[in-house]
């Protein structure tokens, strides 16, 4: 008996997979200044995304209680790019037992690529000056960690993303060990980890304030005389992040494969520059 497509479980794996994949890959995202949304965008798009970068000044014991306050909210500019992610399986591949759905995992692990990527794209030295650390040997007890959080004093919410061979140094060996959470080593954005940087050459990783990045995503306008063709089409939100992802499923009748898509519309740009970013870069 011949294989069969099940649109309703190829659309289950698709969507608990982005949510487990990405989620987990793109929790960095969270330490940037984010417009993510679903809405309909076109390739080249602009976004305008909020950066607040100042208050007015805190009083004590005021005699006047107007005007109500003077924040100070700036925009930048990012540029959407139609991120998009393709797999098949042909019919002789289902006629053999093989599944769409064990390609799933692989394809979502390199569109988490070339959107982390993408988002690291504008760290580097000319965007963000000379407040770097040299790497080489960055643990606990040598004061780098404590360079690198200096340079970013200023932010209420600090991240840090290093690169696997500084964060197995950062990794608790023993009960006195300081736990890897949310607050460790003063950076309360969290500390993760990256296997790459597409921004500075040899980066090996960053310290930043929210506002030092910002980024938009929404999802892809598709015309309606082709979406109508599809099988399956929708769209996965990763609540931890708010990034939505759109997955598509078509067949086509010239030669009976299977096709699957995974996109977004993506991009980023620098936010505020002065005392946002520390680099980590090699002397």
């Amino acid at each position: 008996m011949p294989n069969t497509f099940d649109s309703a479980l190829v659309a289950d794996s698709i969507s608990q997979q982005t949510k487990t994949v990405l989620a987990n890959r793109l929790a960095a995202l969270n330490i940037f200044a984010t417009d993510f949304s679903s809405d309909v965008r076109k390739p080249k798009d602009t976004i305008q995304v909020p950066i607040v970068s100042a208050t007015a000044a805190t009083q004590v014991n005021p005699t006047s209680f107007e005007p109500g306050g003077g924040t100070t909210v700036t925009k930048t500019t990012v540029t959407l790019d139609h991120i998009y992610q393709p797999f098949a399986i042909t019919q002789a591949e289902l006629g053999l037992g093989h599944r769409l759905e064990r390609l799933i995992q692989i394809n979502l692990n390199a569109l988490a690529d070339k959107i982390w990527a993408l988002a690291t794209a504008p760290i580097t030295v000319a965007n963000f000056g000379a407040a770097t650390v040299t790497s080489g040997d960055i643990t606990p007890s040598n004061g780098k960690l404590a360079e690198l959080w200096a340079a970013i004093h200023k932010s209420a919410r600090k991240g840090l993303v290093v690169n696997p061979t500084i964060y197995s140094k950062l990794i608790p060996t023993t009960q006195e060990s300081l736990p890897l959470s949310a607050g460790a080593y003063g950076f309360d954005n969290g500390i993760y980890f990256s296997t790459s940087f597409g921004g500075e050459q040899d980066l090996a990783g960053f310290a930043c304030s929210p506002e030092a990045l910002v980024m938009a995503a929404a999802a892809p306008a598709i015309d309606p005389a082709v979406s109508s063709q599809f099988a399956i089409s929708d769209v996965v939100t990763l609540d931890q992040i708010g990034l939505s992802v759109q997955y598509n499923v078509w067949g086509s009748t010239a030669n009976r494969q299977v096709n699957a898509s995974l996109e977004v519309m993506f991009g980023a740009a620098k936010g505020l520059t002065a005392g946002t970013m520390a680099l980590i870069v090699p002397e």
